[in-house]
């Protein structure tokens, strides 16, 4: 394949700075960060990297065909069901680019879309683009949810390839996210969803606010957004940092638009990682967001040589909150992708919780956890048992660094937040009812073997 290079900018301090130049050749991708930057004191473009320890050495990735982890975060994952990958590639050939599976495309797609999306890095084909996409900082009118946007996404989401002229006409060229939900980045009013939309912003609007609006395919998940809207009520009732959201509907489409969190209160970007993007950046053998473990995480947090979070304590008990939180809750899809860092230095976190959808009601995804933990499901070191969930529990919390003792206070009180959480569920509007039977029964039964053990 042909060499390639681009160049990746941020906007993280409200005036563009070039960040570095990017390389890819057939064995490996390089990145290469200016001096200006690395004396900026700036977050580099992954917390992995930090430009600090590189200062001007090449940061490689040494696998054939493939972009740094948090870069290939910026490219929709290929996959026949993916919505935002058909239409950047609807994008591209309505202008005559036709790019070969594989590298070619996401090549091509990064060059489309690499900029304004998750998170404060911006890749470009080079500096004369970034300089002309960062002059136009006016944002764009907001303007009614249309009826024509309404059948051209119902369209998009039956997976047929169809002309996208209308949603370009509508919108342009939108930033997307990952995932085989429909999901789109766009802006609305500070004051919260009205029907009115607009592309994100570039530039300091404090009179919108950014979001990620996700459309409910009612063929395959129905009542996939009322379920979502639950859980975050759930985790917020919980402590835990959520975002503001909206039910709404768009063109007879239930969606759900939710307030961006990788943005400032002045639409400047913020840094965000995903825990696939970190732990695949130093570890061949994490592939997917199905690899590795919790523990993982945590091991990563506390790798000495590296700050991915400022209190290592605090997310490590989060963390450990957060698996108990989807058990309970029947999410079943808390993989590395829908676990991030916020922040960089001692102001980096995790972030507020995301796509905490208890998936578990629809069968195609009924399982207890996307990833293992504290060997769920093994032999017992001796050979003699195969470890329990409360055991795994216990292994977890040890393995994270937390008393038992602490760790049950938390499972005990998130035990006494869900316990009405199957009413809550037969209370849905829109979840057909072998749905209901299915996550209610999934809720029970996580209850029950939570609370004996606790009690034991």
């Amino acid at each position: 394949m042909p060499d390639r290079q681009s160049v990746m900018w941020s906007r993280i301090t409200g005036e563009p700075v070039k960040m570095g130049s990017l390389y890819v050749t057939e064995r490996n991708a390089r990145f290469q960060y200016t001096p200006d930057f690395v004396a900026s004191g700036l977050p580099g473009f992954s917390l992995v990297y930090p430009p600090r320890i590189y200062a001007e050495r090449p940061v490689v990735y040494r696998q054939p065909g493939m972009l740094h982890p948090r870069i290939q975060a910026l490219i929709p994952p290929a996959g026949a069901q993916n919505f935002q990958r058909k239409m950047l590639l609807g994008i591209l050939r309505a202008r005559g680019q036709t790019p070969a599976p594989g590298i070619d495309e996401d090549w091509a797609l990064l060059m489309l879309a690499g900029h304004g999306g998750i998170g404060h890095i911006d890749v470009f084909a080079d500096d004369d683009e970034a300089r002309s996409w960062y002059a136009d900082m006016q944002p764009a009118p907001l303007m009614p949810v249309s009826d024509s946007l309404g059948s051209t996404l119902r369209d998009l989401m039956t997976w047929l390839d169809v002309d996208t002229a209308n949603l370009l006409r509508t919108l342009g060229p939108t930033p997307t996210v990952g995932g085989a939900i429909p999901k789109m980045l766009l802006s609305i009013p500070a004051t919260g969803w009205n029907g009115e939309i607009s592309t994100p912003r570039k530039g300091n609007d404090p009179g919108r606010i950014d979001i990620v609006l996700k459309f409910e395919p009612s063929h395959a998940y129905p009542g996939m957004t009322e379920i979502e809207s639950l859980a975050y009520t759930m985790h917020a009732e919980a402590g835990f940092d959520v975002p503001r959201h909206w039910r709404c509907r768009i063109g007879g489409m239930p969606a759900i638009a939710i307030e961006r969190f990788d943005r400032d209160a002045n639409g400047l970007p913020l840094p965000l990682e995903s825990c696939f993007a970190v732990l695949a950046a130093g570890a061949a053998d994490i592939n997917t967001h199905i690899d590795g473990s919790y523990e993982r995480i945590a091991r990563a947090i506390d790798t000495p040589s590296l700050q991915l979070v400022g209190n290592r304590r605090e997310a490590k008990q989060h963390l450990f909150r957060r698996v108990v939180m989807a058990l309970l809750t029947g999410n079943g899809d808390l993989h590395l992708g829908n676990l991030s860092i916020r922040g960089w230095g001692e102001g980096a976190h995790f972030s507020p919780v995301y796509d905490p959808t208890p998936m578990r009601a629809y069968s195609r995804h009924n399982m207890l956890c996307p990833i293992p933990f504290g060997d769920y499901g093994d032999y017992h070191r001796g050979g003699r048992h195969i470890t329990g969930l409360g055991e795994a529990l216990i292994n977890f919390a040890h393995n994270l660094g937390l008393q038992q003792q602490k760790a049950w206070q938390y499972v005990s009180g998130l035990l006494q937040l869900t316990a009405d959480y199957p009413e809550r569920i037969d209370a849905l509007e829109t979840l057909p009812g072998e749905h209901k039977e299915r996550l209610k029964a999934i809720a029970r039964k996580m209850h029950t073997a939570l609370s004996s053990f606790v009690a034991s």
